[in-house]
C-alpha cells in the first residue's frame, strides 16, 4: 500500500493580535470578575470609607483603590474599599495630585 504524502501548508500562522498589558490601567479587572469583586467588597463593609454613609448595591457606590494604581497600588481585593460618588471624586482628585507631584 502506498503512503499518502501531505502537501505543506501555504498559509502562514496569523500573528497574535493580543498585546500584553503594559500599564496598570490596562491590567484592571473587568466584566463579571469585577462585578463579583464589587459584591464581595461591599458585602464586607457597605458603608462609605470616607463619610460613613450606608451605600446601596449595585449603583450607590464606587469601588476605590485605597492606594491608587497611579501611585503604585495593586489591583487586589485587599486594596479596595467602598466610597460614595462624592467621596470617590474627592479622593481621586487627591490621588491624581499626588501622582502629578511624584
Amino acid at each position: 500500500m502506498a503512503r499518502l504524502h501531505t502537501v505543506p501548508s501555504r498559509l502562514a500562522a496569523a500573528p497574535n493580535r493580543l498585546q500584553p498589558a503594559t500599564t496598570r490601567s490596562q491590567q484592571r479587572m473587568t466584566g463579571r470578575r469585577l462585578q463579583a469583586r464589587r459584591l464581595r467588597v461591599w458585602s464586607r463593609d457597605p458603608y462609605c470609607a470616607g463619610c460613613g454613609e450606608l451605600t446601596r448595591f449595585p449603583d450607590g457606590f464606587q469601588l476605590d483603590h485605597i492606594v491608587a494604581l497611579a501611585n503604585g497600588g495593586e489591583d487586589t481585593e485587599g486594596n479596595c474599599q467602598v466610597l460614595c460618588p462624592p467621596c470617590h471624586e474627592a479622593k481621586t482628585r487627591r490621588d491624581l495630585g499626588q501622582a502629578a507631584r511624584s
